[in-house]
């Protein structure tokens, strides 16, 4: 077993910065132009990780074939326009950062725009070069499938194997899975509402542990290199 990784790739929706409430909510109302009535409560539980161009399709498919094309253009600029007054880094992320001594980049199921602009937003850019980030628009399948993950590991110089992700959702830990690479599961975001059964499904979902504080990290890592 790899002592210690060469790679961390963080997810940034619920790992990085504290998101997925404010893109919940932004989903539920736009959903809501078309009819349908769901919650942004239900939204996290139900879509959590997802994209919004899946969200789009699922519901253009099962029950709502007027939601537009367009459908997730309409919610990335509703929730950009949110950023500057609403989105926060989550706690202890900075110190975190520029505390680690090993690579790390970003690996997210946003589109390019809004993953720079939340980076930006938070002051959180400063920590990751252009060259370190990732996000869905570059690949064809976004997460649950395993490119964005490989792709990060190709760009980055270091084998999959010699990684490590931090996901928060199912659907980051099983495409850091499907991408044969370990994968801690973080839930110190505020959107989950019960940790305990976040844990259990992220652990169900291939993560090897689950952490709910940034600054357990560290320690973490020393569990790891124990394996």
């Amino acid at each position: 077993m790899l002592s210690y990784p060469e790679l961390i790739i963080f997810d940034c929706d619920g790992v990085l910065v504290d998101s997925e409430v404010l893109s919940s909510r932004v989903v539920s109302e736009t959903l809501g132009h078309y009819g349908i009535r769901i919650t942004p409560d239900e939204t996290a539980t139900r879509f959590s990780g997802y994209t919004d161009e899946a969200i789009g399709h699922f519901f253009a498919a099962e029950s709502c074939p007027e939601i537009p094309e367009n459908f997730a253009s309409i919610v990335e600029e509703a929730t950009i326009s949110c950023f500057p007054n609403e989105l926060k880094s989550l706690p202890f992320v900075r110190e975190t950062l520029a505390n680690l001594n090993v690579l790390f980049c970003v690996a997210s199921n946003s589109r390019t725009k809004r993953l720079d602009l939340a980076l930006a937003a938070t002051g959180l850019d400063r920590f990751f070069a252009a060259e370190c980030r990732f996000s869905s628009s570059l690949v064809k399948n976004p997460k649950p499938a395993p490119e964005l993950h490989l792709l990060a590991c190709q760009k980055m110089g270091v084998l999959p194997e010699q990684a490590l992700v931090i996901e928060d959702t199912p659907t980051g830990v099983t495409a850091a899975v499907a991408a044969g690479i370990p994968v801690l599961g973080y839930i110190g975001a505020s959107h989950i509402a019960d940790p305990a059964h976040q844990k259990e499904t992220l652990l169900d979902a291939g993560a090897y542990a689950v952490f709910e504080d940034m600054r357990q990290l560290q320690s973490m890592l020393k569990d790891y290199t124990a394996g």
